[in-house]
Parts: C-alpha cells; sequence; structure tokens
C-alpha cells in the first residue's frame, strides 16, 4: 500500500505543481482506498473543490485502481484482486506488516515510574501499559527506543515513612502486628511487607492532622536520608528492596520491560550539585523566600518559578527531573524523550522543560509530556495519603476470576484454562485502558474497566482465536502459518512469522465482505503512526476492533470450509485468514495483549 501512496501522491504532484498533497483514509473500502481533500488546491486555484476533483479524476491514471470524484474529494479505489494482492503480499510477506525501517531517531519513554513503599493501584496501569505500547510501536516503526522507569525512590515521603517506621514498626515501639493482626485468614497482600508500610503511609498522614508536629519530624529524617545517615539508609535500601521484587512480579505478570529500572530519582542524587551548578553558571538560579532556591519562568509565560532547592538544603523532585534531562542528553543525545505522566503534572513538565531550555536551548521541542486522564473512584480522586486505592492485582486477579467462571460454564475441558483466563482476564483490562482517550479521566467502576462484551480485548482476541479455529479444521498446515517461529521477546516489538505464499487465484476475495476486511487490515499501519504521533493508544485499539469486526461480517457471509468452494476460492479465504491472525496478534502484542489459540 505504501507503494500505491506514493504512485497517488507523485500523481497529484504532477499535476498540482508546488501545492502541498496529503492525502487521507475514506471511512469505507466503498469509498475507496485513498481519498485526496481538493479544498487547499481549490483554494489556491481559484476554484470550487468540486471542480478541481473532477478535473483531476479525468485527467490522472494508476494502473489496476480507478481515480473518481466524489464532491470535493479525489478518491482513489482498487480494483478487488488488486487490493487482495497488495494486502496478502504485505501481510504475508518477509517484512513484518506496518513496521518502519531502522533508523538513527533515539526516542526515550519514560514510564510506570510508581513510588517504592507503595502497592501498585489501578491508576498505575494508565502509565505503566500507556508507555509501553508507545515503547513498542516506536521501536516496531524503527527507532532507537530506550525505555526507563524513573522509580520515585527519593523525596519528602520517605522522610514521613521512616518517621512512621520509627514510631509505630520498631522493636521498642508497638510492634505493626498488635496493631493490625496478621491472621492466616488474611489475604496474602494484607501481610505482605510492602502492604504494611502502605499501612503505616495512611496512619502516619491521618495521624499528622491531629498533631502537625510530626511533620517537623518527617521532614528530618528526610534530612538525615539525604545526608547519608546510616539509619535512615539502612531502612530506606530494605524498602526500595521489597519494593523492587513486588514491582517485578507485576511487571512479568503484564509482559512489561524496561532498559533501565535503576535511573529513579536517587540515581540523580549525587548530580544534583553538578545541576544547580549549571543553572548558577547559566545566570538562572535566583534566591526565593527564606534562602530557598528558583528559575523566574516569567519570561516564557510561567507565572510560578520553579523551586529547584527548599530553604534547609534539601531538593525537589523537580531538580532531579532537570539533573535526568541533562544526564539523558548527555547519555543518548535523544531526538524525543516521553513523559507518561498523568495530567495533575503538567505545570510541573511546563517549569522543567521551560529550565532545560534556559540552560540549553537543544532541549527544545525534543521533550514531550504525554499527559493520561486520571483515575478516580465514583466519591472521587483516589487518594494513596488516605487509604481510598483500588489495588492493580486486585483488579487483575477479579478480571481473571470472572473469565475462568464464564469457561468453566462453556467450555469446562479449555486446554490451558488458567492461562487463557489470564490472558483474556488482563486484556479486558489493558484494551480498555488503550481503547479510552489517553487525556480523558476514567471513573472507575468494576463493570467498566473489566469488561468482557462489547468494544473489548477479549472481542478482538475470540477473533483470533475463531481464525485458529478455522485454520486447524482446514488442516494442510494452515494453522502452523497462523503461528509465530518463535515466542516475542523483550527485545523485539515484531512478532516473528515465516514467509507465506500468497496464492495466484484471489478470485475468492471479490465479494464485499472479504474486501471491507482487507480495507481494514489496509489501516493497521496508519493506526500505528497515528499511535507513535499522537502518544495514544487508541487508535490502534479502534483500528482492531474494526478488524475484527469485518472479519466476524466475512466469517458469517463468506464460506471458507465449504465443501462446494473451488479449491482456489477456498485457498484464498485461508488465506486471508492466516494474514488476519497475523495482523491481529501483532497489533495485540504492541499493546502488551497476549492473542489466545482456543477460548
Amino acid at each position: 500500500m505504501e507503494r500505491l501512496k506514493a504512485a497517488f501522491t507523485e500523481a497529484l504532484a504532477a499535476a498540482l505543481p508546488g501545492m502541498e498533497i496529503v492525502l487521507e483514509r475514506p471511512r469505507s473500502g466503498e469509498m475507496g482506498d485513498l481519498a485526496f481533500p481538493c479544498f487547499k488546491a481549490a483554494k489556491a486555484l481559484g476554484r470550487n473543490p468540486a471542480q478541481v476533483a473532477q478535473e483531476l479524476a479525468g485527467a490522472l491514471r494508476i494502473d489496476g485502481a480507478r481515480i473518481v470524484a466524489a464532491g470535493p474529494y479525489l478518491n482513489l479505489k482498487l480494483e478487488p484482486a488488486r487490493r487482495a494482492a497488495f494486502l496478502l503480499d504485505a501481510l504475508l510477506g518477509p517484512r513484518p506488516y506496518g513496521s518502519g525501517d531502522p533508523h538513527a531517531e533515539t526516542v526515550i519513554v519514560e514510564y510506570s515510574s510508581p513510588n517504592i513503599a507503595k502497592l501498585f493501584t489501578i491508576g498505575h496501569l494508565r502509565s505503566t501499559m500507556i508507555g509501553h505500547a508507545l515503547a513498542q510501536v516506536n521501536r516496531y516503526l524503527g527507532a532507537n527506543v530506550v525505555r526507563i522507569n524513573h522509580l520515585g525512590d527519593w523525596g519528602t515521603q520517605f522522610g514521613t515513612l521512616l518517621a512512621a517506621y520509627k514510631k509505630w514498626a520498631e522493636q521498642e515501639n508497638p510492634r505493626l502486628e498488635e496493631d493490625f493482626p496478621w491472621a492466616e485468614a488474611i489475604p496474602e497482600k494484607m501481610r505482605s511487607p510492602l502492604y504494611r508500610l502502605f499501612q503505616l503511609y495512611v496512619r502516619f498522614h491521618a495521624a499528622e492532622e491531629e498533631d502537625p508536629a510530626l511533620r517537623d519530624e518527617a521532614r528530618a529524617w528526610f534530612r538525615r536520608l539525604e545526608e547519608g545517615d546510616p539509619e535512615a539508609r539502612r531502612l530506606w535500601s530494605w524498602f526500595r528492596e521489597i519494593s523492587l521484587q513486588a514491582f517485578d512480579r507485576i511487571y512479568r505478570r503484564l509482559g512489561v520491560g524496561f532498559d533501565h529500572l535503576e535511573m529513579g530519582e536517587a540515581f540523580y542524587q549525587d548530580k544534583l550539585t553538578p545541576t544547580l551548578d549549571r543553572l548558577e553558571a547559566a545566570g538562572i538560579l535566583q534566591d526565593g523566600e527564606n534562602g530557598a532556591r528558583i528559575v523566574d519562568l516569567e519570561d516564557v509565560g510561567i507565572a510560578t518559578p520553579c523551586l529547584v532547592q527548599k530553604a534547609d538544603g534539601s531538593s525537589i523532585y523537580a531538580t532531579r527531573d532537570v539533573a535526568a534531562a541533562l544526564y539523558r542528553q548527555d547519555t543518548w543525545r535523544f531526538d524525543r524523550c516521553l513523559y507518561v505522566v498523568g495530567s495533575d503534572q503538567i505545570l510541573h513538565f511546563q517549569q522543567i522543560f521551560a529550565v532545560a531550555e534556559k540552560v540549553d536551548p537543544w532541549f527544545k521541542g525534543r521533550m514531550v509530556h504525554t499527559p493520561f486522564g486520571m483515575v478516580n473512584l465514583p466519591e472521587g480522586k483516589m487518594s494513596t495519603r488516605k487509604g481510598n486505592v483500588i489495588f492493580l492485582e486486585d483488579v487483575l486477579d477479579e478480571a481473571v476470576s470472572r473469565v475462568t467462571a464464564i469457561i468453566d460454564e462453556k467450555n469446562p475441558d479449555l486446554a490451558g484454562k488458567a492461562d487463557v483466563a489470564e490472558m483474556l482476564g488482563l486484556g479486558a483490562v489493558i484494551f480498555f485502558n488503550a481503547l479510552n482517550d489517553r487525556v480523558k479521566p476514567i471513573t472507575f467502576t468494576w463493570d467498566r474497566v473489566i469488561a468482557l462484551d462489547g468494544d473489548t480485548g477479549p472481542y478482538v482476541q475470540y477473533a483470533h482465536a475463531r481464525i485458529l479455529s478455522v485454520l486447524r479444521k482446514a488442516g494442510g498446515g494452515w494453522a502452523d502459518m497462523a503461528r509465530p517461529e518463535r515466542a516475542p521477546s523483550d527485545a523485539s516489538a515484531a512478532v516473528a512469522y515465516a514467509p507465506a505464499a500468497v496464492p495466484s487465484d484471489l478470485a475468492g476475495l471479490a465479494e464485499a465482505p472479504a474486501q471491507a476486511l482487507l480495507f481494514e487490515l489496509a489501516g493497521l499501519p496508519d493506526a500505528m503512526r497515528v499511535m507513535a504521533r499522537e502518544h495514544s493508544a487508541t487508535a490502534l485499539a479502534r483500528q482492531l476492533l474494526a478488524v475484527a469486526k469485518a472479519f466476524s461480517g466475512f466469517y458469517t457471509n463468506c464460506p471458507i470450509l465449504w465443501a462446494e468452494n473451488a479449491p482456489e476460492v477456498r485457498d484464498a479465504r485461508l488465506a486471508l485468514c492466516v494474514a488476519t491472525a497475523r495482523a491481529l496478534r501483532q497489533g495485540l502484542f504492541l499493546l502488551g495483549i497476549q492473542a489466545p489459540e482456543e477460548m
């Protein structure tokens, strides 16, 4: 299809010299495969857009395609056999469908970035899976991607936790077990060290509302941590160790990986003084109130100055983010750095980017905040401090439990039932996150987040499993063509398939349902590029749904294994099944979702 797009663009450029040629994708295959809106060209020519479209339709010729005017649009429509040949050649060939050529662009994606000593909540899923999908698609399109988990492993919250731990969980104080009895009947999560630290954190913030002096204790402990106090560092290291163990379990379950997990906030502690020196040398570091240090940003339209050092000399996360930007510049000389962080941090990143650009104009346009709407509860915003959160593992477990109940009812003898339930349960939660507009907030309800019916991940996964069922029944090695040569690794975003031959006779794909499926398959590469450009997985999720729905229409209306089918019709339709299965598995994999072969 890329060759077709290039040919259409070249023909239009010759007919409209000097004008920008931007092609669009029509809403349906009945309208065409590519469209050129004539509005801008008509304005430049001082003509009516519909008239320009008519004249171009009469003048342009492209082999194997019809060019027709539809009002102000010029549509290119492939002949059915040509469309089938184009698509099957691309989908069954040696090159991963829609992938880009390797190129020199370096894209850093910072995502997930949980705070240590806290359990994952449903809110963490957004950054984790949006970031994972963006890393995957940029890598698939040929960029050199660096995946960073900027752990929240430093900052004033650890002063809070250290103070709470020393106050309530030490040997000489009432033991935590006495405050919260850990009976065997209590779920394992609630008996875990990380959950106990979470409860300490919540308890401390509740107590400081009654006794504000506790805040001074927390600040004092953080100062001790920054100054290298052995006891503070010992406890902090333990908090970090048990957190990473818990995080690793969740990342493995989600299939999420990172190139750098050790570059959290603490990594930049020895780089803070050099960073402040850089700000001083740039002439932008100023004295704020009570001895704090700030960078004034009014000259770039930001009324709130960026605080980079507190009055007591302790650091703030803004300083660490500036230090991280400078380190990444020196280490990778990146083209883009995507920060997949919630929309409540928009001002923070405006400040960080402005400070970095003042230090070195090289940064301008290279750092991109990719905000996402927060996950709220029906009663309001989630708050770790108050303890009103929904834990991610609870959501995943509930989704898997609901899928298991359905399998037990409808297909109790399914092989590998537990693995399939895990794929579908996680698929439901992850696809829900991808399908929803990245920038809009989500109000959490159980039925909404883990829905199994309608426009959901399991619907797309079911389409894949249905195709594999057809291919198994066909015999003759058709099912093997739809299986990867090897399991996808963390080192690649592409699912590797052996090339498959395209049948010579594609007349069996001339019917409208087959052509509609081919049209939706043709939209996947565009969806991937939109995803990379707009930093949102929604375009790909929607296109995968469109492919799954189009396959349902094809399956219903175009008999595949029917005995009266001529062999060439059967082969053409089976080849389209193989191509669709490959495309669905690849698209789901980019989102972080597995495709089961049976359901």
